[in-house]
């Protein structure tokens, strides 16, 4: 598997590359950053609660290389991180993200490619919030894109993403690979110097080596308004069909006139659908010394096994500066997730978290960062609630850009 997932990697590097041939400048931003700090309910349980303190180191680059009609731009970060009471949970992880295009008269080509390697200890935490297992997870997302100008105001937009998930250790966590097939056309036409407006249709195919598929199709419309240059706002509003086969096994009992004498295992194929609807909306304002936003939305999402969850999320934003070289953010988000056809009811859970950071640029290409999260969830099958206290304490260094330019 390892041998396969090398082969993605280093066609993804090469097609990261290849928009780079006629490049006019090149641009890379470095940086390093330490991170300490302690985690007292690490995987966010309610009961058995693994606390330790904890370091990570992560190096990072940040590149572009942009030419007349074609660009590339993209980031490689790896994290290096150590727990103190629990080398268990230690990992090694890496993100190489990057997106390309070229442009023509009236239509651009664009291309997305993503390799991560991480561990369940965080992508169960972001999409259930359970952490039933730890173990390593490689994933492969490959996007290519077309748009056409209609006219000067209208835009028509294709696009089609490939997403393959593996895991370490299939047998023995429990985790199954899978692989998401996903689509969408859209036309924008932007109305005045103030709206735009969009109608997008989307369909997505997952399926998973328990041969559980699902198909998730939806079809969203709306816009943004700009009230003025400081203070704009979007609304989207949508319907979806979702449905789901799968395999299901139950036991029927055998009768001997009145008297049980066994069962007879029974599998058998189900299918599954249901209605619902989707929306997205933003607000955000701009101060002289900072900027707020608030967004909402509602959509299906794939947990870590591809199964369809649907997803509420509320999100508000904001960061304050308090002179040039001090800042402060301030992040609160709520989400409620819900297993879809109530095929898993006990991944349905509420999820709250409330983070405050401080920011000092003591120098110039130095930064220092403090940082508390609270994080609580409750899942509706349990009687009690998972908190979560961290705080952490970063020091960051960024070279200066490196450039070059033929």
């Amino acid at each position: 598997m390892r041998t396969v997932f090398r082969k993605k990697v280093t066609i993804l590097l090469l097609a990261a590359c290849a928009a780079g041939v006629d490049a006019a400048e090149w641009k890379i931003d470095p940086t390093i950053e330490f991170r300490a700090g302690y985690n007292d309910n690490i995987t966010l349980r309610i009961d058995d609660e693994a606390s330790s303190a904890e370091a990570r180191l992560s190096p990072s680059a940040v590149f572009s290389v942009v030419t007349p009609t074609s660009g590339a731009s993209g980031r490689l970060r790896f994290d290096f991180r150590r727990f103190e009471d629990d080398s268990n949970l230690d990992d090694n992880n890496v993100r190489f993200v990057t997106s390309s295009y070229h442009r023509r008269e009236r239509s651009e080509l664009g291309l997305d490619l993503d390799f991560i390697k991480d561990t369940t200890l965080d992508s169960q935490l972001e999409n259930t919030g359970l952490v039933l297992d730890r173990t390593t997870r490689y994933r492969v997302n490959i996007g290519p894109s077309w748009s056409y100008n209609l006219d000067a105001r209208t835009e028509a937009r294709f696009g089609y993403n490939y997403s393959d998930v593996r895991y370490n250790n299939t047998g023995e966590t429990g985790f199954v690979d899978y692989h998401l097939n996903s689509g969408q056309a859209s036309l924008q036409r932007v109305l005045n110097e103030r709206t735009m407006a969009s109608i997008t249709l989307s369909h997505s195919q997952s399926s998973n080596e328990n041969q559980v598929d699902s198909k998730n199709t939806n079809l969203q419309g709306g816009g943004s308004y700009r009230f003025s240059e400081t203070l704009s706002a979007s609304l989207f509003l949508g319907v979806r069909r979702t449905e789901a086969d799968f395999s299901q096994s139950s036991l029927i009992p055998i009768f001997s006139g009145d008297e049980l004498i066994g069962f007879i295992p029974l599998t058998e194929d189900v299918s599954r659908s249901d209605w619902g609807y989707t929306f997205s909306g933003s607000l955000s304002k701009d101060f002289l010394r900072g900027q707020t936003g608030l967004s909402a939305s509602r959509d299906i999402s794939n947990d870590v096994n591809g199964i369809p969850i649907e997803v509420t999320r509320l999100r508000w934003n904001n960061l304050y500066r308090f002179s040039e070289i001090l800042s402060g953010n301030l992040n609160i988000e709520f989400y409620r997730s819900e297993t879809n056809n109530n095929a898993r009811n006990s991944l349905n859970r509420d999820y709250y978290r409330i983070e405050p950071r401080f920011n000092w640029d003591f120098q110039q290409f130095w930064r220092i960062s403090g940082s508390y999260r609270y994080t609580k969830q409750t899942f509706d099958n349990t009687g009690g609630d998972a908190t979560q206290n961290a705080a952490y304490l970063t020091l960051t260094y960024r070279w200066p850009r490196i450039a070059a330019s033929r």
